[in-house]
């Protein structure tokens, strides 16, 4: 039994390309030559692994991998076709070796996915070729370790927008059930679904992961972190909108269990699945691991919904939130003795061609670097690999 799982782990190794094969031309797999081909202007992002203690709101504390400071890291909003160079840093000070995968890249994982010890950094360049909500993870040590560091935080997403923008689209008006036509633009919202694995000293636990046992589930990596009324969690803060708003959802699963995505008192309007319209007027949408989906809804009367994981175990661990919407006398806010309705800064995306604008408060688990705190780690990494 030992020996085939062994044989099994090696071929996992092997096929996915992550270790460096004896007497291969690893630079024919780099795309470090159709880079200085390139005329139109290049995105460039700049990925730092942070490893530090985090909080959660019930107290419990662990021990966190992240990229920039959050979980999760910084979400990117791109264009098919953008040219995207992206850099790599894992600084003197860490501990363990890192690595980097972007689901959003058509792109050899040799040598571009492959580990970055601490002191060294590591870049690629990738053209985004496909719309949708791409999953950007640590991949560990050549793999094996890859589940430690995706459950431990280090997640994150890249929004690549079609080309062509969003298309409008026609729904039944929740009032009246007359049909009426919906405009591309929305106002824009991303929730990323995963789940906590620890033990009691805050460590990750592979045991509970692989019986699919999960600590807490998390919504941006806060359990209930848009709850601060029913389960009254500690600094939350629910989303808000207005009567009529069409909000598109970005939605994008990093953990093994699946999200059955809900809104309680809401149908989904139309949902997207890479670039196929899924269904319409659907009740509730199933993503699978490391899967997304873009849901559209328009919400056409006042109230608090509740967005879910509809399924049970997972929701009364903290795939839950609320979302209050308001007509023009902000009757449901002064009800619930709300007085900010300033939307969470995690879960709104960086704006694109057919976004709405909203306001937003500063509302993340950790504490993001800043810019100038990037630019003195990279000049203190040491070789490149």
């Amino acid at each position: 039994m030992k020996s085939t799982l062994a044989i099994f782990a090696i071929s996992a190794i092997l096929l996915s390309g992550l270790i460096y094969l004896p007497g291969v031309n690893m630079n024919a797999y780099s795309q470090a030559q159709q880079a200085k081909q390139i005329t139109q202007p290049i995105r460039n992002l700049v990925y730092v692994a942070v490893e530090k203690n985090l909080t959660l709101p019930d107290g419990t504390k662990f021990h966190a991998l992240t990229w920039n400071g959050t979980i999760p890291g910084p979400t990117v909003r791109l264009t098919q076709g953008d040219i995207v160079h992206v850099t790599i840093v894992n600084p003197t000070g860490n501990k363990l070796i890192h690595s980097f995968d972007t689901h959003a890249s058509t792109i050899s994982a040799v040598p571009n996915f492959g580990p970055i010890n601490p002191g060294s950094s590591k870049n690629f360049t990738f053209v985004a070729s496909q719309p949708g909500v791409f999953k950007v993870h640590c991949e560990g040590n050549g793999v094996l370790t890859m589940d430690q560091h995706v459950f431990s935080g280090m997640v994150m997403t890249m929004i690549v927008d079609p080309k062509n923008g969003y298309t409008g689209y026609t729904t039944a008006d929740g009032v009246t059930g007359a049909n009426h036509t919906v405009s591309p633009k929305a106002k824009e919202v991303a929730f990323q679904f995963s789940e906590y694995y620890l033990d009691k000293n805050g460590n990750y636990d592979s045991k509970a992961m692989f019986n699919h046992n999960a600590t807490a589930t998390w919504i941006n990596g806060i359990p209930f972190g848009y709850d601060p009324i029913i389960t009254k969690t500690k600094n939350a803060t629910t989303l808000f909108f207005k009567v009529g708003d069409h909000v598109r959802f970005f939605l994008l699963n990093h953990g093994d269990i699946p999200i059955n995505f809900h809104i309680v008192g809401e149908s989904l309007d139309r949902v997207t699945d890479g670039s196929v319209v899924a269904g319409m007027g659907k009740q509730t949408y199933l993503l699978g691991g490391s899967n997304d989906a873009i849901v559209d809804v328009t919400f056409d009367k006042p109230g608090v919904y509740a967005f879910v994981n509809h399924d049970y175990s997972s929701l009364f661990k903290g795939q839950a939130g609320l979302i209050v919407v308001d007509g023009p006398d902000n009757a449901i806010s002064k009800s619930l003795k709300l007085k900010d309705d300033s939307n969470p800064s995690n879960a709104i995306p960086p704006v694109g061609k057919d976004s709405i604008p909203v306001k937003t408060k500063p509302y993340m688990l950790g504490s993001p670097l800043k810019l100038t705190s990037i630019s003195s780690i990279l000049t203190k990494t040491g070789k490149k690999q």
